[in-house]
């Protein structure tokens, strides 16, 4: 990082305008509506893949990521490292049933961070409690572990993120993975 950058979290809410396409299908920007105007959020890699099926133009978001600005030029760049809708709750994405029963068929899966410094604070066990909680649950073919890039929180890892719903873990035990599993992916006729 230069000395004429600065870097801040932020978790900001307002209206999803839409995306940005690079190439005419790759997601380049995510369009977010505030009444302080109008940002541009590049979206993390590893939510671009379910971003396009999750909002539509209108839903009130929540973004959490970081801006960074460059000092000398005063330029402004925002990552988005989850994207959720406003008020989402547990309750309120279990009403949707069938929708959520398709998506799990299409687009689950569990990103695992696969950098050294996630991997020597246990990252190998995670992956082996994920084989295992999603086989003794008969998951193993629904739900796709994936080995991503860093996930931007090294000193917390291991690092997952569960998907279609972006919600992120760090300092994952191999203890905690059935439980993470049970919510995340429960099993159709059971609660």
């Amino acid at each position: 990082m230069s000395k004429y950058t600065q870097v801040a979290e932020l978790k900001v809410a307002g209206q999803f305008l839409g995306f940005l396409f690079k190439d005419g299908y790759k997601i380049e920007y995510l369009r977010l509506g505030t009444p302080q105007g109008e940002f541009w959020f590049k979206p993390a890699k590893e939510l671009r893949p379910v971003l396009e099926g999750y909002l539509n133009p209108g839903d009130a978001i929540e973004i959490g990521g970081e801006g960074k600005r460059d000092l000398k030029s005063g330029k402004l760049k925002l990552k988005a490292y989850e994207v959720k809708r406003a008020g989402e709750r547990e309750e309120e994405r279990g009403r949707e049933g069938e929708r959520e029963r398709t998506e799990l068929s299409k687009n689950a899966s569990i990103l695992i961070c696969q950098k050294s410094d996630c991997q020597k604070r246990g990252g190998k066990a995670i992956c082996e409690a994920l084989e295992a909680g999603l086989r003794d649950r008969n998951l193993s073919e629904q739900v796709k572990i994936k080995g991503t890039g860093c996930l931007k929180q090294c000193k917390a890892g291991p690092n997952l993120v569960f998907m279609p719903d972006k919600t992120r873990y760090s300092k994952v035990s191999p203890a905690q993975i059935p439980n993470l599993i049970a919510k995340h992916f429960p099993i159709s006729g059971s609660n």
